[in-house]
């Protein structure tokens, strides 16, 4: 190839710096953990991420769109997983969705992110659509399965199943004086649940 047609391989323009990504987001987390939402700005991650504001757009068309897939990838362990042991699958979940709560940096980014889900409706929009929505969906198929394949009632509700798996630690989780969540939670409140949902034996 000639150095003519190798420059007109060539893509235009400066490529991207291959850790931009990880760097936006680790920048995005920090400052939502140390000033809150208002204050994590698309300036200000910029430049605790020693980027420029395009980089950035490049990849994100609004502050919302960054923040909240930098939390979902700060709470990427309760994506939903697929396997054969329906009641190993539901246990690694509860006890996943124990620890993120339970994550230092999750709690101190935790109640900026749940006041502007209130008053935010833009970034409560884009947090149920990149972060909430497709793991509740992915949680619904996979309980919706199992009750075709028989390892759940017949008439058993499903999003009444995932709601129950996740709102009571969910709870158990917020500055109310309830009691801890324990080592063994996961396990108690899923044995709870299971006596509910598991289908009758002859």
């Amino acid at each position: 190839m000639t150095d003519s047609r190798a420059a007109e391989a060539r893509p235009r323009g400066r490529p991207r710096r291959p850790s931009a990504r990880p760097a936006i987001v680790e920048a995005t987390l920090e400052l939502l953990a140390e000033r809150g939402f208002q204050a994590a700005t698309i300036d200000a991650i910029a430049a605790r991420a020693g980027v420029g504001r395009n980089t950035i757009y490049r990849r994100w068309s609004s502050k919302e769109e960054l923040i909240a897939d930098a939390l979902h990838e700060l709470t990427a362990e309760l994506d939903v997983h697929e396997g054969e042991d329906l009641y190993g699958l539901l246990l690694d979940w509860i006890q996943d969705f124990a620890r993120v709560f339970a994550d230092p940096l999750f709690g101190r980014i935790f109640p900026a992110v749940l006041g502007e889900l209130q008053r935010n409706p833009d970034f409560a929009r884009v947090y149920s659509e990149r972060v909430v929505r497709p793991r509740y969906e992915a949680l619904l198929g996979l309980l919706r399965r199992a009750r075709e394949r028989g390892e759940l009632r017949g008439d058993a509700d499903v999003e009444q199943i995932a709601d129950l798996l996740a709102g009571p630690p969910f709870v158990r989780l917020l500055p109310l004086g309830l009691p801890p969540v324990t080592e063994h939670y996961a396990e108690e409140l899923l044995e709870t649940i299971w006596r509910g949902i598991a289908p009758e034996r002859a």
